[in-house]
């Protein structure tokens, strides 16, 4: 017993001189100007970090910083911001100049999806081939960077459309997962607040966005909702479904497949879907069980 509890601390004597090498050898802020450049290189959005990146090496080695933004090229307001944000890596990559960011960890932050936040395109810039914006490999150029698993808690998202109502979902939580082929699993759940109605919504999905942004599929596989307030029955109204949703980008067109709602005993099933904000009826069928 005496050896085991010997071993063990001798492996951990090693791993806190690990750990305590390398936040002494590497610092955190060489990697601000590689961030920066990557995230704009593949998105095409432009990272703000203010004040200096620090590590954090328990329980999980994270990398933190305080104020962020993320813009879309010339936007008038940040698309998100958020307080701080906390990037989690793997220990063994920076070994061999790989930043592998495990997960993104957001709290607190605000997420804006309106004309201001919208991206404003150079109409004397060459138009760009229609191909996979997401690089497939990583090129040698030093430091290699990845980004598998984000993370948003307790934030807020404002939507508008030009010139519409603005809706807000608040108290929201994802965790999304991708894998090297662009594969994505997400779980989301929040709150709308509109006319003296609470609406909670939540859903996991498995997203193909290998063609983004040109292309994305989501199939729905539990999807989830109450709806409580003014002129509802004081339980509300429950349901849950499933379906598939694709957007096209050249064509403008949500389409939703193998749709499959229910709440409070009916049934809707079908097709259908929508370009430019232009309803296009598919096949609907409405079925209450007997």
């Amino acid at each position: 017993m005496r050896r085991i509890l010997t071993t063990l601390m001798i492996l951990l004597a090693v791993i806190v001189a690990g750990l305590t090498s390398l936040v002494l050898l590497v610092n955190p802020n060489d990697f601000r100007a590689y961030m920066v450049h990557e995230v704009a290189e593949r998105s095409g959005y432009q990272l703000e970090l203010d004040g200096p990146l620090r590590w954090h090496v328990w329980p999980q080695l994270s990398i933190l910083s305080g104020r962020m933004t993320l813009t879309a090229r010339g936007a008038e307001e940040p698309v998100i911001r958020a307080d701080n944000m906390r990037l989690d890596v793997a220990l063994l990559p920076l070994l061999s100049h790989q930043l592998q960011v495990k997960q993104v960890m957001l709290k607190g932050a605000v997420i804006q999806l309106t004309p201001k936040t919208e991206a404003v395109r150079d109409s004397a810039a060459p138009v760009v081939p229609h191909d996979n914006t997401l690089p497939q490999a990583l090129e040698d150029r030093g430091w290699s960077y990845d980004v598998r698993q984000l993370q948003v808690a307790d934030s807020v998202l404002f939507f508008q459309h030009e010139n519409g109502e603005q809706i807000t979902v608040r108290d929201i939580r994802l965790q999304m997962e991708q894998d090297e082929n662009h594969r994505a699993t997400v779980d989301f759940s929040g709150r709308i607040n509109r006319d003296q109605r609470d609406l909670a919504l939540s859903f996991s999905a498995t997203v193909q966005g290998g063609d983004y942004p040109h292309s994305l599929k989501a199939d729905f596989s539990q999807l989830s909702w109450q709806l409580r307030g003014a002129e509802l029955p004081p339980d509300g109204i429950n349901g849950q479904g499933s379906l598939q949703a694709s957007w096209q980008e050249d064509g403008k067109t949500l389409r939703f497949d193998n749709l499959n709602l229910m709440a409070s005993g009916s049934t809707l099933t079908g097709n259908g879907s929508v370009v430019l904000g232009i309803a296009r009826t598919g096949r609907w069928i409405s079925t209450r069980p007997p």
